[in-house]
């Protein structure tokens, strides 16, 4: 609706880079559509926007029960109008040796972080079409340039993000559509300090929550393809897609022997 005030639908919007996302995009005039499983921070969340005279509509529900996303679409689209910008931000990681990975969880990770990502953007991209535009942007990981021990798992997921969204991107462009790959190195979010990964776990170029968000804010801005950082890790991960397997392997293997010998 030209003339509107933009709204975006934030997926995995109850905390780290998806509630801070909000935040910083009611403070750049959007109005924010909240979906996650947490309804209760849903609602702390949705306060703390309305105090900053922002607007924003809770939208409790789980990325993987594909009637939920469409629900939630169809009241946000009743409330305002359909959304400028989507947010595909929901995930989980597992930090464990693949051979003791539960299969429940490993399942869990792929239906999340793909299949949930999957699930958004097919129910927003008709839409987005029928409403000639809109940006799409799907956060994926630095895990996703190469395979990495004890997050094997995670790492396949996110591949699958970014090689999706790739897809989606070349094919739609003459559409209207933008699309944008955020791959993150460590970022200061309940998910990689508290839940997931264990405190022992070494997180070089740790980067605070606000800092990353200011960062994808102006990716979106920019209406950036593809946008990995920090810049340090991000040369890493990349240097990683182009050198052959036998040196990844010499330089991984007795990297992952001796850090994983302190678990």
């Amino acid at each position: 609706m030209m003339g509107s005030q933009p709204v975006a639908f934030i997926t995995g919007a109850s905390s780290g880079i998806g509630s801070s996302l909000a935040m910083a995009l009611v403070k750049q005039g959007y109005r924010v559509a909240l979906f996650s499983r947490n309804k209760d921070r849903l609602i702390d969340l949705q306060k703390k926007i309305q105090a900053i005279g922002g607007e924003a509509l809770v939208l409790p529900g789980d990325v993987t029960v594909l009637p939920q996303i469409t629900d939630a679409w169809v009241q946000v689209k009743h409330a305002w109008h359909t959304p400028d910008l989507v947010v595909a931000n929901a995930g989980v990681c597992y930090w464990t040796p693949t051979i003791e990975m539960d299969i429940a969880k490993a399942h869990q990770t792929i239906t999340v972080n793909l299949i949930g990502l999957i699930n958004t953007v097919q129910t927003a991209l008709p839409h987005l079409i029928t409403n000639h535009g809109g940006h799409i942007v799907g956060i994926a990981s630095l895990a996703s340039y190469r395979g990495f021990p004890r997050l094997t798992v995670y790492s396949a997921s996110k591949a699958g993000v970014v090689k999706y969204l790739e897809g989606v991107r070349v094919e739609n462009r003459d559409k209207g559509i933008v699309v944008t790959t955020i791959c993150p190195g460590f970022i200061k979010t309940p998910m990689v300090t508290e839940k997931y990964i264990p405190s022992w776990a070494p997180k070089p170029f740790l980067m605070d929550v606000e800092e990353s968000t200011k960062r994808i804010i102006r990716a979106i801005q920019k209406k950036k393809s593809h946008y990995a950082y920090p810049l340090p890790m991000a040369l890493l991960a990349k240097l990683g897609l182009v050198i052959p397997n036998a040196v990844y392997d010499k330089v991984i293997v007795p990297f992952a022997r001796w850090f994983f010998s302190r678990s």
